[in-house]
């Protein structure tokens, strides 16, 4: 059993430079006997420079090559926080080095891959999580609790709303961006995956460009005739939204996962749900640390990882068909 965790991470981007901050401070919370954090590893030197002196790294702790975690024996764990059409190349690599791996969302871009991943943590003996955070947003795991005691009756349908402004971004795919965190949550809030999928989408801002919508919508049908209508947006001015409106036979329970706020309408009114707010990136961080020091089970594991791109990849070619897809029977 792993006594001490020094951990890589790869990507010093936007979300990359909030994953080091996290670690930083758990290294100091922890205490280098338990955890210390090796640096950032990214090609890119001016971007590598920029997070260096975000943070205070000392260049000993920035890295341009890969290569110096992979062969570094000392390294047990690495972060990939990269773009997502590098998830499975580097997994593939890190894994083989025999070293724990938790690996940001989407982990690959096909099913077949996101399976060989898991597989392959699983012959190794590696942990691989991957980077569905929202399973450790408090109000999120509030709201399960509620579901798991059927206070609000059987659950007849869910909604979520994942929308925001942003610029077009080249080579970017909505379904693979976005969706894998509403379906995720599905799959959290109700122990179900998706049996069936029908997706529609349009590019306001990019027409011409395959597979560069802006919006998107999904309807995926679950288990006890239960379904999930999910609704993506790129061009969403001024509001960001990342609701989930969960409506069973006896109440309503609506969750914002931002403000991380819960409440409960029924006949009777409204209740405020108290909910106890956390930082959902130390949340996640600190559960990969003690998954592999052994003291808790895997939340987000590769099988999750890897069943949510098997529900990417049917909403991808409902699109391209224009047709729903069964997926399990």
């Amino acid at each position: 059993m792993v006594k001490k965790v020094s951990l890589a991470l790869l990507g010093g981007g936007y979300w990359g430079s909030k994953l080091a901050s996290e670690y930083i401070k758990l290294q100091k919370e922890r205490g280098n006997e338990e955890f210390t954090f090796f640096g950032v590893v990214d090609p890119d030197k001016e971007r590598l420079s920029k997070v260096g002196n975000m943070l205070n790294l000392p260049s000993s702790m920035l890295y341009s090559k890969v290569e110096k975690c992979l062969n570094d024996q000392d390294v047990t764990a690495i972060h990939i926080a990269t773009p997502s059409e590098t998830h499975y190349n580097l997994a593939y690599q890190v894994l083989n080095k025999n070293k724990h791996v938790l690996l940001e969302k989407p982990m690959a871009m096909n099913s077949r891959d996101a399976f060989k991943l898991a597989r392959l943590a699983e012959k190794k003996g590696q942990i691989l999580l991957v980077g569905h955070i929202f399973r450790f947003n408090a109000a999120l795991t509030r709201a399960k609790e509620i579901l798991e005691k059927s206070a609000i009756g059987k659950i007849n349908y869910l909604r979520l709303s994942w929308l925001d402004e942003l610029k077009p971004i080249p080579n970017r795919d909505i379904i693979f961006d976005l969706l894998p965190h509403p379906i995720d949550i599905v799959n959290y809030l109700t122990d179900e995956w998706p049996s069936s999928i029908y997706a529609q989408s349009i590019s306001y801002t990019r027409p011409a460009e395959r597979q560069r919508e802006d919006m998107a919508f999904i309807v995926a049908e679950m288990p006890d005739r239960t379904s999930a209508q999910i609704t993506l947006s790129w061009i969403q001015p001024g509001i960001k939204e990342r609701t989930v409106i969960v409506t069973g036979s006896e109440a309503t329970m609506s969750i914002d996962t931002l403000t991380q706020g819960v409440q409960v309408f029924n006949s009777e009114g409204r209740e405020e749900v108290k909910v106890d707010k956390n930082n959902t990136i130390k949340s996640m961080v600190c559960h990969f640390l003690k998954c592999i020091l052994g003291s808790e089970n895997p939340s987000n594991s590769s099988l999750v990882g890897a069943m949510t791109v098997s529900i990417l990849s049917a909403a991808r070619r409902s699109l391209s068909e224009k047709r729903g897809l069964a997926i399990l029977e």
